[in-house]
């Protein structure tokens, strides 16, 4: 199963230019690390501006349930949902 999820993956992403692979390879694992981070954050900014512009009238805990659930790809999901998700990825985890 992890293997299709990586060959997913791999689909969507396309072909690896060979000069960023390159460039990634001369990082250091902190330093590329870091660069996910940032991206990640990049990211979930940019989705919580999204959700407040749409809707303004959120409470906080309302909009960090729709930028969770966006950041998971996972809109149609509740709340118990998500967590027996999380439940079971830690589980398999630990």
């Amino acid at each position: 199963m992890q293997d299709d999820a990586v060959e997913q993956l791999r689909r969507r992403l396309g072909p690896c230019d060979p000069r960023q692979v390159a460039a990634w390879r001369q990082m250091t694992p902190a330093r590329r690390l870091e660069l996910a981070f940032q991206a990640y954050q990049f990211a979930l900014d940019a989705v919580r501006l999204t959700e407040r512009r749409r809707h303004p009238d959120l409470s906080p805990e309302e909009l960090d349930w729709r930028v969770t659930r966006r950041m998971q790809g996972d809109y149609q999901s509740g709340k118990g949902d998500l967590r027996r998700k999380i439940n079971e990825t830690t589980d398999s985890f630990w």
